[in-house]
């Protein structure tokens, strides 16, 4: 008897570390598949924080004319980051329009972000390529979206239509009630890497 019980312990066990590496594999690939946006505001006050919606519609539009035609994240990276000087441009023209003397930076690089709601999808915490602006100090609320694949606009109707995501990791994003477990596993397993990696 002990041994059926311990024969069947361990197959709960593979089966659940099955689920979790596999229910992993969808998270982590929709975090390996996007390029998001983040807009990081001088301070708190209204007219830093609507001088950053400002920003955003200038930075959105030029990365915009940069990726349209863009087929993978490969080539929207590329394209960011040879139009970083022009879509920093762009908003150090708002900024400057707008009467401020403020410095802005414009940057590619990868960020820790938490899991995120967004308009019919949620994005699960992890570390993600963002295009990253900040407007002087930074120390007031941000403003995010997605760069790449766009969805910053019509988000959800532009999700449905999405070609980038198996239906596993679009149950990630879309349906991530469904995955609630998998998506605390594989939190568990990130901080356990940051532990002893």
């Amino acid at each position: 008897m002990q041994k059926i019980t311990a024969a069947m312990l361990a197959a709960l066990l593979i089966c659940g570390v099955c689920g979790i590496i596999s229910g992993s594999r969808d998270v982590r690939a929709v975090t390996q598949k996007i390029i998001r946006i983040h807009i990081i505001a001088n301070s708190d006050s209204d007219e830093d924080q609507a001088l950053k919606l400002r920003v955003r519609d200038a930075v959105l539009s030029a990365s915009s004319d940069l990726i349209t035609n863009c087929d993978s994240k490969a080539e929207a990276e590329q394209a960011i980051i040879s139009g970083l000087d022009v879509i920093e441009t762009a908003a150090k023209k708002v900024v400057s329009d707008s009467g401020y003397d403020l410095d802005v930076k414009c940057t590619l690089m990868n960020e820790e972000f938490d899991e995120r709601e967004y308009d019919g999808f949620t994005l699960p915490e992890g570390e993600y390529e963002a295009l990253c602006i900040r407007i002087g100090e930074a120390k007031g609320h941000n403003w995010w979206c997605i760069c790449y694949p766009s969805l910053c606009f019509g988000a959800s109707s532009s999700l449905d239509g999405c070609e980038l995501f198996t239906d596993g990791e679009l149950t990630v994003i879309k349906e991530p009630q469904k995955v609630r477990y998998k998506l605390w596993c594989y939190e568990l397993l990130r901080k356990i890497e940051k532990l002893f990696g």
